[in-house]
Order: C-alpha cells, then structure tokens, then sequence
C-alpha cells in the first residue's frame, strides 16, 4: 500500500492571513498570523471546523506565499487582515507526514515522485492540516496530513 492517495476533497471555506515572505521566517510568520485569525474568530464569535492548516499559492527562489488559518463552517466574510479562502473543491493526492515541520520537504519530494508515477502534473497550489499541537506534541511525533491536487500530464 502506498504512503499516498488520492481523495476527492470538498471545498472548505477558511479564514485566513495571505502572508509574504522568505522560506527561513515561514514559521515565524505563520504563528503571528494565527493569531491574527484566532482574534478575528473570536470578535465575530465564529468557531473554527478544523485543525490549522496552511495554503501554499506561490513560490520563488526566495520567497513563498501562504494563507495560514483555520477552517470555518461558513464563508468568512472577513476583518481587516483576516479574510475569507478555501480549500478543497478538486481531486488531491493526501499523505501525512510524521515528523518536524523542517523535514516536510522530504515528504513533498516522495509526494511529487509518487503523483508523477501515476501520470499527474502536481499543482502549483497545495496545503497541509496541522493535526498536532506543537506546543504540546514531540517534534518527532507530529502529524501534518499534506493535500496536494494534480492534473493529468
């Protein structure tokens, strides 16, 4: 059995933060954007559906663009940073990943070589679902469960 599969995943909508910057500082940023949504949530007495999860929507050599947020049962209609996404709506590849977050990329790499095995173009467009606390979670033992849609090459 393969570490991967593919899942019709339904469109999600989120609350998010759209975040810029460089690859070293992503950790950084995605905890005070976080924050920013858990604020947002709270004044507009929305809870979230879900576990925390990150959408990636563009990469460069050194840069990377995410929404970070949280999954809402309706669309959100947004609070100054934090607005409304989704996710979802398409066929994705799904594998988790156990591990520190700073060994996500091998992950992705078996990910793309698997998708690409079974004839798919991988998407430009991916995200993960923090399943675990990290503040209460072994790095070693944390579960990232990674969505990543694909098109037929």
């Amino acid at each position: 059995m393969s570490e991967f599969e593919f899942r019709s995943m339904p469109r999600q909508d989120t609350a998010v933060v759209v975040v810029t910057t460089s690859t070293a500082k992503i950790g950084e940023t995605m905890g005070e954007a976080y924050g920013k949504v858990f604020a947002a949530l709270g004044k507009a007495g929305v809870a979230p559906a879900g576990p925390t999860m990150c959408k990636y929507t563009a990469f460069s050599s050194d840069s990377v663009t995410y929404e970070a947020g949280v999954p809402v049962a309706t669309r959100f209609v947004g609070d100054g940073e934090v607005v409304g996404s989704d996710v979802g709506g398409c066929v994705a590849a799904v594998g988790t990943h156990v591990g520190p977050y700073d060994q996500l990329a091998q992950t992705y790499g078996r990910m793309q070589g698997w998708l690409e095995g079974q004839g798919k173009t991988p998407s430009a467009v991916m995200w993960e679902s923090y399943l675990d606390d990290p503040d209460e979670t072994a790095p070693s033992e944390l579960r990232t469960e990674i969505y990543w849609p694909a098109e037929e090459e």
